[in-house]
């Protein structure tokens, strides 16, 4: 692999934050209180109908379980939820987070799921479809004809949603990704032979096309197919000699390379003004993932790390509001068109997922401290603020207009794209914590955790929320183990940090945005406390350059504004949105300076901490607003980004 530093594994790290926790095992609860036999009852009929079962047969095979009725999964985009809901299971199972009993439920969810699959693909074995798994809708007898029917719409260009295809790329790149996913987390070998066979299925596919099938198939969302086929192709290099490799491996290679959209990205690198403007974002940002996967994997590839990383800048540059969430309706807009496009429709957490995905990676391979300052914004804002605290359901939208609320998928009702991004975002809250590196252990996030490594622990507490200080103890158990840690230096804070090893004050060396903390500094038994002041800090838009959010240290403030106007309405495809905002206006009078800029310039005089609480009163200003962290408004409207004036 192409990287100089690289992710702890997930079975090392537990999250011991009690909010995150709390989170996570929401999650856990939602995806166990499904019923398995519902979500793969789409692949059961699909396998049936490809072996000639008749309907009593298929029945019977399907464990006499339909399929979910609610929203996307009974529709031409079925199955997609699936893929999904087998990753996150896989990270649940890594994750030190659950008890004995969680992690026994899990594992046998787990194992049920991926047994059920390795059934429906041996149906396939000796057919024209051997190793295809699919679960979408058969809905007419071309579809049961052909139950492979969508895939070649889309090579003919055809992707009437409704009647021909629903983006059946971007489900497979699900399905391959939860079954890459279970054998990297949860060791299932099965998991991995499965996988193999469904790539040898879409290898030959991508072998078959004819240069308008290609361009035709890459026309279409495709979700990230390159980066799913580029990691089982590494997989399987990684184990070549073991016997469970798939031995061609190459074609799993060449067929992510058919889905490297190679004109998009030298657009994107070429740059100019406006070069996203109407895209679907959530269809774009996986492109790019699979641009720095390619990198990953092939050590002269350096130009497709150029292509990801310039796209990364665009988007972040360009594109995106404080809580490092982007798009309205789904889409990019025009450079650093955000103000005017402030509605019930930003921020698709889908986006965020995939961008977050996107920093950690590229942090892996560049080391610059940007991509984790980016990832820290945005999980505390943005992954965070999509989950209501109370039911563990999660958006699809975060509103930026001042006035809505969020709006939440229910437990078997919907299956957005962003409920199954949902379920992996709250297993995984221990990604992006920690990197390694030779003899250094890079501290990128200050979260409550432990870490287990090869011959030392490390302990991390911290509650920006309550405290500035982090508190870290590093415990070494064998000498050879010592690592230097490499703190990351947060962009948020406002005043010089103070670092303590034991007892002592030191001025530790200053390297690329860390702090270097040498192991010899630390020796056997190491206790470093860390201060970060915080304070507030004002943010502006581009085409707003008086509409302003606010930040306390990491954490983006929104105004409360109650339950009055919490109301729902349809939008696009089976989503829902807030119907209504709850005020009037998002004007704000400055009555205690001559200026905005005086105003903004003197924050810290206005928008006051209330004793023992992250609640802050703004005054000086005709409106008494009370803004509070972000990340827990679910309960009611919000406002973060108000228009001031004087």
């Amino acid at each position: 692999m192409n990287k100089t530093l690289k992710p702890i594994s997930l079975a090392a790290c537990k999250v011991t934050d009690s909010y995150y926790d709390e989170a996570f095992h929401l999650q856990v609860k939602n995806m166990l209180a499904l019923d398995p036999d519902r979500l793969l009852a789409g692949f059961r009929e699909t396998a049936g109908i490809i072996v000639g079962m008749d309907e009593k047969g298929r029945k019977t095979f399907m464990n006499g379980k339909e399929r979910y009725t609610g929203g996307w999964e009974n529709g031409l985009i079925g199955g997609h939820t699936l893929g999904h809901y087998v990753k996150a299971l896989a990270q649940a199972e890594a994750n030190p987070g659950l008890d004995t009993k969680e992690l026994k439920a899990v594992k046998e969810r787990l194992d049920y799921m991926i047994n059920a699959l390795e059934e429906c693909q041996n149906k396939t074995l000796g057919t024209a479809y051997e190793g295809y798994l699919f679960g979408a809708t058969l809905p007419t007898k071309e579809y049961i004809d052909n139950p492979a029917l969508q895939f070649d719409y889309v090579e003919k260009g055809m992707s009437d949603p409704f009647k021909q295809a629903w983006v059946p790329w971007y489900t497979m790149h699900k399905i391959l990704s939860g079954l890459n996913a279970a054998y990297l987390y949860a060791k299932n070998e099965k998991a991995l032979q499965v996988a193999n066979k469904l790539g040898v299925w879409i290898a030959n596919r991508c072998e078959g096309w004819t240069e308008e099938q290609h361009k035709n198939v890459l026309s279409i969302e495709y979700g990230g197919m390159n980066d799913c086929l580029y990691e089982l192709y590494e997989i399987n290099r990684s184990i070549a000699d073991n016997g469970v490799a798939y031995s061609d491996f190459e074609r799993f290679k060449n067929a992510a390379h058919s889905f490297d959209e190679i004109a998009l990205f030298k657009k994107i690198t070429a740059g100019g003004t406006d070069i996203l403007n109407d895209t679907h974002a959530n269809t774009t940002i996986p492109k790019f993932i699979g641009a720095l996967a390619r990198y990953e994997v092939d050590n002269s590839a350096s130009n497709y790390l150029k292509y990801a990383s310039d796209f990364f800048d665009m988007v972040t540059s360009k594109h995106t509001y404080i809580t490092g969430g982007n798009s309205e309706n789904e889409h990019f807009g025009r450079d650093n068109i955000l103000n005017a496009e402030r509605t019930n429709t930003n921020n698709e957490t889908c986006n965020t997922y995939n961008m977050i995905r996107l920093a950690r990676r590229l942090f892996a391979v560049t080391g610059d401290k940007k991509y984790l300052d980016y990832s820290e914004q945005t999980l505390i804002n943005a992954i965070m603020a999509s989950q209501n605290h109370t039911t563990g359901f999660t958006t699809y939208f975060q509103p930026m207009g001042t006035g809505f609320q969020k709006v939440f998928n229910t437990l078997d009702g919907n299956f957005w794209c962003c409920t199954g991004t949902g379920y992996e975002n709250f297993t995984k809250l221990q990604d992006g914590i920690y990197f390694e590196g030779d003899d250094k252990l890079i501290v990128a996030m200050y979260l409550s955790s432990e870490y287990k490594a090869d011959g030392y622990t490390l302990i991390q507490e911290c509650d920006f929320t309550k405290s500035d200080e982090v508190k870290i103890r590093v415990d070494v158990k064998e000498a050879s183990s010592k690592v230097d840690l490499y703190l990351r230096i947060p962009h948020w804070i406002q005043g010089k940090p103070e670092v303590k090893v034991g007892n002592s004050v030191v001025e530790p060396k200053e390297e690329n945005g860390f702090y270097v903390i040498s192991k010899e500094l630390i020796g056997n038994d190491g206790d470093i406390t860390i201060r970060w002041p915080m304070g507030i800090t004002c943010h502006n838009l581009v085409d707003g350059k008086d509409t302003y959010a606010f930040c306390y240290g990491p954490y983006v403030l929104s105004a409360k504004l109650g339950t009055k106007h919490i109301k729902i309405k349809p939008h696009g495809i089976d989503v829902v949105v807030a119907a209504e905002k709850c005020v009037d206006s998002d004007d704000v009078v400055i009555t205690a300076e001559a200026t905005v800029d005086a105003f903004m310039k003197n924050i810290s005089k206005y928008l006051v901490k209330q004793e023992g609480s992250m609640d802050f009163e703004l005054t000086g200003t005709n409106k008494k607003l009370i803004f509070t962290t972000h990340y827990n408004q679910y309960k009611e409207s919000y406002g973060i980004y108000w228009n001031y004036a004087v």
